[in-house]
């Protein structure tokens, strides 16, 4: 099981919706992300690179396991 975020979630929405708006500006996703991380103080973007990620699985856009899914399945 993950450990719990210390990021709060309204941080981590945001800061998924300015890797969204930001990304065409930046030659690549790991330069948004580093921008992104850094303006909202987030330590590490990696970490929001996983935000992105699951996002991306939660709104259908990437295939896996989604937050509303029951444990065990897999789309």
């Amino acid at each position: 099981m993950a450990r719990p975020s210390s990021y709060p979630l309204e941080l981590r929405k945001r800061a998924v919706c300015m890797v969204a708006e930001v990304r065409g500006d930046y030659p690549n996703e790991s330069a948004a992300l580093r921008v992104a991380a850094q303006k909202l103080g987030i330590g590490s973007a990696e970490a929001l690179r996983n935000w992105v990620k699951h996002d991306e699985t939660d709104s259908g856009q990437r295939p896996g396991t989604t937050t509303e899914s029951p444990p065990g399945s897999r789309r």
